[in-house]
């Protein structure tokens, strides 16, 4: 199949979960159960309809440093189906479209070795993280793919779809469309632009009557 891609997102979200053994005489899974699973599901499932790589959930951004904060963007609030409660919505901006694929450093390597190796590095990871000889900012600093990722996306763009997201949030929707077709203009591709311009557009633009900062996500 000629220049087929693999495309994934990723939805995150905290709180608590059941894990168990859910099924039936028949047919027994293992599965975890809760509000905050469901939330997950539905913000991974919405990174299609933002065109973004990454949807984290407010309650997640609270508790992250300030370091990761900083490259996170507020893209929009919204209720998801099965929760009436407004969520925030943020991002972090990469650009993989033109990412090269490095070669694979384990190539010829049996599986287990593979699997083996990668544990190690993990736990030698985990071990700096929780002593605290090392933060998850000094490795998103350092790595190369990351900033390659980030390029594209400058402090202008992120500051003039700041101007936009307040005005849509406002209410301000003639003003928010404007200022998103300038977002376009700075970075065609910009999925949650194109998303929120969209939306606006679809309502002509004028905010619902019972508007209050936020819209529900009627795809699931």
């Amino acid at each position: 199949m000629p220049d087929y891609q693999v495309k994934m997102g990723f939805g995150l979200h905290c709180g608590w979960a059941i894990e168990g053994a859910i099924g039936s005489f028949f047919k027994i899974d293992a599965s975890y159960l809760s509000p905050n699973v469901n939330m997950a599901s539905r913000l991974e499932a919405a990174t299609k309809q933002y065109g973004a790589a990454i949807l984290i959930s407010g309650s997640l951004h609270e508790i992250l440093s300030e370091e990761i904060k900083y490259v996170c963007r507020e893209i929009d609030t919204v209720t998801v189906k099965g929760s009436i409660q407004p969520v925030r919505l943020f991002t972090v901006d990469l650009d993989v479209e033109n990412m090269k694929a490095k070669p694979d450093r384990f190539l010829g390597y049996p599986i287990k070795d593979k699997r083996s190796i990668r544990d190690e590095e993990k736990k030698t990871i985990k071990a700096k993280l929780f002593g605290g000889r090392m933060t998850t900012w000094d490795i998103y600093s350092r790595d190369k793919e990351f900033k390659e990722m980030r390029k594209t996306y400058d402090k202008n763009f992120h500051k003039k779809f700041a101007e936009g997201y307040k005005k849509y949030i406002a209410g301000d929707w003639a003003s928010a469309e404007d200022i998103f077709a300038q977002c376009l203009k700075m970075n065609a591709n910009d999925g949650p632009s194109q998303t929120l311009k969209g939306y606006i557009g679809e309502l002509n633009g004028t905010p619902p009557g019972d508007w209050d900062g936020y819209r529900e996500l009627t795809d699931k």
